[in-house]
Parts: structure tokens; C-alpha cells; sequence
């Protein structure tokens, strides 16, 4: 959902996805798991086929993935959430509000998710995951007034505290080497949200936002069958427990300034990178279809035409880019990919002045085809294509790099860390956007996007993202 949508990537992504972030968490390898290809001291096998196979060789991944695509068929609809909510108080301030709240709680339930995450049995903590998105779906599917609207919301960012857990569950499931690759595939589901995009796309004109309700009344019955079957499949990966004798308190304090510490020496660049994105993507997620469809006069099909235009790129890019982040530097096809966003920004300031790059009979000629189409020819629907597209690919590339960088000890809670970081960096962007639309103009959220891109461009260059910083000393 997008009240500050961060697409988790911000899943579970898919493996981690929170409706206030569109960006993962990356799963990782369990080196206790038992297969002769990724044993220390055995080559992997070269080409698709036999990463594949390596992937698919454990029945956790299996459950997961299949689970987490379920979750994907729906996930896009989140990319309306902020529309829905102006739909019913056209208020850029309210909706602000409503995101910078519900991202503080999901910031405080990440802080401590991560200690939770490595102290709680991780297939427990799947599983409620997954409890809490049901339950979400359902509430969003049943309820039209805003305060269970809001509670909702408040249910779904209590998930972060079960999310680092889960994701590092997965993590303990999937060969490292092949890392990229099955990260991909977990976000490549997101192409079955074209199935629930194009429902969407047909209800919508003849009952409105209804549809939307509706197939979140569909999304929540299908994540608590996945819930079952979580409970039913997953097996149980024992958690490290507390040394006996420690306090509890003292053992958080420790073990998470430890995993701050890590992150920080060890990707110092890669933090400081995230953190200017985080604070750009909340800016643009808050006010990009509600611009589109309240200024420049963009309906609801065409914008979802331009959704279902962004999973067709995606998919394919997804895969590729998890095969190259496996085989070649990241920082290269880092700057490469985040190349993309000023553009994506310029472009939306473009589209205020200059609405269409084609001719309007292009754009006659496409909606008589199929209605909604001759969005394709406006600047807006390169902006949000470029944009949604590149989200993923770099939070991709950025969590391969956490987990090719990072130590395995404490997975979840340098992953709590790391999202913890992002968060508290956005968590006042919606609230700081809404109220700069409203007492200026929308347009000039993506200035500031522009602005904050550029930045994040300069500091991709300065510093050596794939470089490991200093070791952090035992304590």
C-alpha cells in the first residue's frame, strides 16, 4: 500500500513488503543445509538451469516462494492506496498524516523486529507475517471508514516486527552464490498482479473503488490459506538463543549496536545512498497518481494500463539483474540503474507544460483500440514506468549487496537495522510532502525529487559501494 510507498520492497518483498515500502529483504544461504553444489570447497555449477535446480533443491524455498507469490498477485494494488484514501478526503495533508504515522510505528516494530527475528523461531514469525498481511487485506476489504482505514494501517506496519525474521528464515533456505537469481524470483511474482490489475482495470468503470475493495476481500482469504499452509510445510530452523545468565535488556542493547555497527563500517556509502533515496521515494510516492489523475486528467484504467506496461519491464529486468549482480560489481550497473530516476522526476515536471511527447491523434487513435492506452504517449507514463521499474531494480541490487557483504550471525538484526535506518529517514516525508503541496504546489514534490536525485547520483559515484568497510570487532 502506498501511503508512503517505498515498492519492498520495499515483500516478503516480497519477501518484505510493506504497504508504506515497495522494497525486500534478501534471503540468504544456510551453509548447515545439505547439497553437494554449494558445500564449502565444491565449484558451483555454471549456467540457468543449475542455479535453478540449486534453488529449487530445498522444500522451504519452495513453500515460500509459491506463498510469496500469492502475495505478489495483489501487492500492486497498493500502488493506488494513496488515490483510495484521496477518493474518499481529497486532503494531501491527511494523507500525509496517515503515512508519516504509520511509518513511525513500522520504524519502532523494525527497531525491535531484528532482535526478534534472531531470538524467536523464525517459522513462527513467517507465519504471523503472513497472519497480519490476511488480516490487513481483509480490513481494507470490508471497512470504508477512515479510522479502520487507519487501523488497518496500523496492523500492517506491526508486521515489521515479524519481518526481519521471516526474511532471514527464508535466507537460511538459498545458496548464496545463487542469491541474486532466487531474490529475483521471488520478485519476478509480482508479474501475476497483472492478472489482479487488469480485474481492477474492468471492474472500475462500472463500480468504482469498490473493485478495489473487493479484491482485497479476495487477497486476504488467499493469505490466510497461505498462512495455514505455512503452518502445515515450513520446517523449523532452531533461532540462537541468549547466553544464559544475560539480561535480556542488555542482550538487545548489545546485539543491535552490533548490527548498526556493522552496517555502518561495513557499507558506510550504501547507508547514506539509501537514506537520501528513502526520503526521495517518500516525496514521489505520496503525490505521483494523485498528480497524474487530480492535474493532469489521467483516469484510473490508464493508470492502470501504465501499472501492467511497468510488470511487463520489470519481470524480465528482475531476472537479468539478479543474474549479473551475481557475476559481475554492483556498482556499475548501481549507477546505471539509478540513472534512470532524476529522468523519471524531469519528466513529471515536463508533463505539467507538455502533457504528450506524440501527436493527440496518436493518442485518440491508441484509446480507440483500447481504452486507456494513449496514456503510453504521455511524459508521466515514462516517469512512473522508469521510475516503479528502477525502484526494484535497485533495491535488488541493493540487498544482494547486503547479503553478499554481510556476516551470517546476525542476519536479522543487520537487516532490522538496515531497514530501521531507512525508515526513520522517511518516516516524515509524507507528512513534509502533503503539507508542501498543500501550501505550494504538488509539482513541487518532484523538484524536490529531482534535487534529492541528483544528489543520491553524486554520492553513488563518490563512494565504492561494493568495498567492504572495516571489520567490527567481536564484543
Amino acid at each position: 500500500m502506498k501511503v508512503v510507498q517505498k515498492h519492498d520492497a520495499r515483500s516478503d518483498n516480497s519477501l518484505d513488503k510493506n504497504p508504506l515500502d515497495d522494497k525486500a529483504d534478501i534471503p540468504a544461504f544456510n551453509e548447515d543445509l545439505d547439497h553437494m553444489d554449494i558445500q564449502e570447497g565444491h565449484e558451483p555449477q555454471d549456467g540457468l538451469r543449475a542455479s535453478l535446480t540449486a534453488i529449487f533443491s530445498w522444500k522451504n524455498y519452495r513453500i515460500y516462494l509459491i506463498t510469496g507469490w500469492v502475495f505478489n498477485a495483489f501487492s500492486y494494488l497498493t500502488t493506488f492506496f494513496n488515490l483510495y484514501l484521496w477518493d474518499i478526503i481529497p486532503n494531501l495533508i491527511f494523507i500525509g498524516a496517515i503515512g508519516s504515522i504509520t511509518s513511525a510505528v513500522a520504524t519502532i516494530a523494525r527497531f525491535f523486529g531484528g532482535y526478534v527475528g534472531d531470538t524467536v523461531n523464525r517459522k513462527s514469525l513467517s507465519v504471523i507475517s503472513f497472519l497480519l498481511m490476511g488480516i490487513y487485506y481483509l480490513m481494507i476489504g470490508i471497512f470504508i471508514d477512515p479510522v479502520f482505514i487507519f487501523m488497518a494501517l496500523i496492523v500492517y506496519s506491526s508486521v515489521d516486527l515479524t519481518k526481519s525474521g521471516s526474511t532471514a528464515y527464508i535466507m537460511d533456505n538459498m545458496p548464496q552464490e545463487h542469491s541474486g537469481l532466487a531474490l529475483s524470483l521471488f520478485t519476478a511474482g509480482r508479474a501475476l498482479s497483472i492478472i489482479t490489475l487488469a480485474v481492477f482495470a474492468f471492474l472500475y468503470p462500472f463500480v468504482e473503488f469498490e473493485a478495489y475493495r473487493q479484491l482485497h476481500l479476495v487477497g486476504g482469504v488467499l493469505l490466510l490459506v497461505c498462512t495455514i499452509a505455512r503452518a502445515a510445510y515450513l520446517k523449523s530452523i532452531p533461532s540462537k538463543k541468549r547466553e544464559t545468565g544475560t539480561k535480556l535488556w542488555r542482550s538487545f542493547i548489545q546485539d543491535n549496536s552490533r548490527a548498526l555497527r556493522i552496517l555502518l563500517r561495513m557499507v558506510p556509502g550504501m547507508v547514506v545512498v539509501c537514506v537520501l533515496d528513502a526520503i526521495s521515494d517518500s516525496f514521489f510516492n505520496l503525490g505521483s497518481l494523485i498528480y497524474m489523475y487530480d492535474v493532469l486528467f489521467i483516469d484510473v484504467q490508464s493508470i492502470t494500463i501504465m501499472l501492467i506496461v511497468t510488470l511487463t519491464i520489470q519481470v524480465p529486468l528482475l531476472l537479468k539483474i539478479g543474474r549479473l549482480s551475481d557475476k559481475k560489481g554492483v556498482k556499475s550497473i548501481a549507477l546505471l540503474v539509478y540513472t534512470a530516476m532524476p529522468i523519471s522526476a524531469a519528466l513529471m515536471i515536463l508533463a505539467y507544460w507538455f502533457p504528450n511527447w506524440a501527436p493527440s491523434s496518436f493518442v485518440d487513435s491508441a484509446n480507440l483500440m483500447i481504452p486507456g492506452l494513449g496514456v503510453i504517449f504521455n511524459f508521466s507514463f515514462l516517469a512512473v514506468v522508469l521510475k516503479y521499474v528502477n525502484d526494484t531494480l535497485w533495491y535488488t541490487i541493493m540487498l544482494v549487496l547486503i547479503r553478499k557483504r554481510m556476516p551470517g550471525q546476525d542476519t536479522s538484526k543487520i537487516l532490522a537495522m538496515f531497514w530501521f535506518v531507512i525508515y526513520l529517514a522517511s518516516s516524515f516525508g509524507p507528512f513534509i510532502g502533503g503539507m508542501l503541496s498543500e501550501v505550494t504546489s504538488i509539482l513541487n514534490l518532484f523538484v524536490v525529487v529531482l534535487i534529492l536525485n541528483l544528489l543520491i547520483l553524486g554520492a553513488i559515484a563518490r563512494y565504492d559501494l561494493t568495498e567492504k568497510g572495516q571489520q567490527v570487532p567481536n564484543d
